[in-house]
């Protein structure tokens, strides 16, 4: 079950995890709800590599870690890479045009997600 976790639970996940998938959520948002089975199937999917990491946090709860990852629209799957913000190339959703990212909005099918791990690993 991918973890809920606080702001500073994050930032040392983002230290210790190698490729980290953080789920910027609301209990409210709709398309956050329904993006959480996903998000599990890709937990349960990459448990045996201890390099990639799956964790959620709630924006609703901690305001001010949205605030500073400048977190518009969720849901909001924030990328690090090695401790960083990752860089990787991913379809806008609307242009359909490549583009240089550390973040995936919005529902996105799961190969969006494999895409991402295949580019970082």
């Amino acid at each position: 079950m991918v973890r809920d976790v606080s702001p500073e639970e994050a930032k040392q996940a983002m230290v210790e995890t190698t490729l980290l998938f953080l789920d910027a959520w609301a209990p409210w948002c709709g398309p956050c709800l329904a993006l959480g089975p996903l998000f599990e199937e890709l937990e349960e999917k990459y448990s045996s590599n201890p390099d990639i990491g799956f964790i959620k946090l709630n924006t609703q709860e901690h305001k001010s870690f949205a605030a500073e990852n400048n977190i518009a629209a969720i849901p909001c799957i924030l990328v690090y890479h090695n401790g960083k913000p990752a860089s990787f190339e991913m379809p806008d959703p609307r242009s359909g045009k490549n583009v240089k990212t550390d973040s995936l909005i919005g529902m996105r099918p799961i190969e969006h997600y494999e895409s991402v791990i295949e580019q970082l690993k």
